[in-house]
């Protein structure tokens, strides 16, 4: 009986001393995401390139982008402090003002289509794939373009080169 009242007191102080150790879990800050009408007021704050994502709801490759590239801790700060992030829905069917235009939405079939930003700010090559990263300067002016999956380095790299 005694052996018990030892374990049993045993265990106690183990699981205190367990639940007072502290695991921190680093938190990886939210991506700050805009939308292209938010874009000509921010440049006029603070010139920063703008950094697109195009991208679309069925594509394997976009939604992978976002769950790793897009979550890992260095691009989100890089992306969060140097550069104004903007995700965007290739087929949207909304249309958009950005850098004095209305783009809107070109049907192409029964139930598809694509934004004729999505294909201004894509067109890679004569081609529109997703995912594709476009980096415009303060300018609108393009300055980099790469259609397929990144990883966090070669986006971390991209950045350090655009800045």
């Amino acid at each position: 009986m005694r052996s018990i009242w030892v374990l049993m007191v045993l265990a106690i102080v183990g699981l205190q001393a367990c639940s007072s150790t502290q695991r921190t879990i680093p938190q990886i800050p939210d991506l700050q995401t805009y939308e292209f009408e938010q874009v000509e007021g921010l440049l006029k704050e603070e010139a920063r390139p703008l950094v697109v994502f195009l991208h679309a709801d069925w594509c394997k490759f976009c939604e992978n982008m976002k769950q790793t590239t897009l979550r890992h801790a260095q691009v989100v700060q890089t992306l969060n402090h140097q550069f104004y992030f903007v995700s965007f829905d290739g087929e949207q069917s909304a249309p958009v003002d950005f850098a004095g235009q209305t783009f809107s939405y070109r049907p192409n079939g029964r139930d598809s289509g694509t934004h004729e930003l999505a294909l201004e700010l894509g067109t890679v090559n004569g081609e529109l794939s997703y995912p594709t990263l476009t980096l415009l300067n303060p300018n609108y002016e393009i300055i980099f373009q790469h259609s397929g999956f990144l990883k966090a380095d070669e986006v971390l790299d991209i950045l350090e080169r655009a800045r």
